[in-house]
């Protein structure tokens, strides 16, 4: 029989997953605590969270959310789930820290659910090599602004040209 206590966790586990753009799970073991706490400091300046779970919670907290895996899928050993606002970021960051923990390989990305879709551990690299938000809202936006600047430019035009005569004018009457 299950206790309220892990019925609320797996209630805040399955709301965790249905709410967040992306959710990794990831193998941590092999860091040290220097390191996990390192990473989790990595994590929290990119407002990403790291939380500890039961594979058994994450696998009700999955079937919940309407996700069919079984345990042996990629449920085994440590598993930790990172999510964020940010779909790219948690990506991003548990790539660059595993290139920097290079000699233990950690942490490993087990499987993830980008925006509803679950998906391989393959897929982590080309999600890490996506731009971030801020970045697609400044091409947009710069994308946006161009066109109207040509188009202002356009309505000037006479109006400079104009000026530009009675400007001639008055240096000739001078």
């Amino acid at each position: 029989m299950p206790t309220p206590k892990k019925i609320e966790k797996v209630q805040e586990i399955t709301e965790k997953i249905k709410s967040s753009g992306a959710v990794y799970f990831s193998d941590y073991l092999g860091l040290n605590v220097e390191q996990v706490n390192e990473l989790r400091s990595e994590l929290f300046k990119n407002d990403v969270h790291m939380q500890v779970v039961k594979n058994t919670l994450i696998l009700r907290a999955l079937k919940e959310a309407g996700y069919e895996v079984k345990k042996s899928d990629f449920l085994t050993g440590s598993t930790a789930l990172v999510y964020g606002a940010d779909p790219v970021a948690p990506a991003k960051v548990l790539t660059e820290y595993q290139k920097k923990m290079k000699d233990l390989n950690k942490p490993q990305v087990k499987a993830l659910i980008f925006e509803g879709v679950l998906c391989g551990k393959e897929k982590v690299d080309s999600i890490a090599k996506l731009p971030s938000k801020e970045v697609l809202l400044g091409t947009l936006l710069g994308a946006l602004q161009s066109p109207m600047q040509k188009v202002l430019g356009v309505l000037q035009a006479p109006m400079r040209g104009l000026l530009g005569v009675i400007k001639s004018l008055e240096n000739k009457k001078r």
